[in-house]
């Protein structure tokens, strides 16, 4: 048997179910933060022709995964407050009809 068993991470980070998210508390800030860099910096190197126009073919798509990422981020941390509010909203209205009397 080898040291990666199948419920472990290969650099060993962690083992047990992965795919649970048993990440720290901080480790979404530090992702956001780290994709809005990597966005950030192939933007700029897209726009200020900082480097050759060469690697315009790999800052473009790098920003663009890193956008796809963020915005995929920011619709998963949102959905529970939509959920929320949406069970708020009624969706049934109650019609109150005149009885005859007698």
């Amino acid at each position: 048997m080898s040291a990666l068993t199948p419920d472990c991470d290969p650099d060993m980070s962690h083992c047990g179910q992965p795919w649970q998210g048993k990440s720290g508390p901080g480790a979404t800030v530090l992702s956001v933060a780290v994709l809005l860099t990597i966005l950030g910096v192939s933007l700029a190197v897209v726009a200020t022709r900082a480097v050759s126009d060469a690697f315009d073919f790999v800052a473009v798509p790098v920003a663009l995964f890193a956008a796809i990422s963020l915005v995929r981020r920011l619709a998963r941390s949102a959905a529970p407050g939509v959920k929320a509010l949406a069970s708020r909203v009624p969706t049934t209205v109650t019609v109150r009809r005149s009885q005859p009397v007698g």
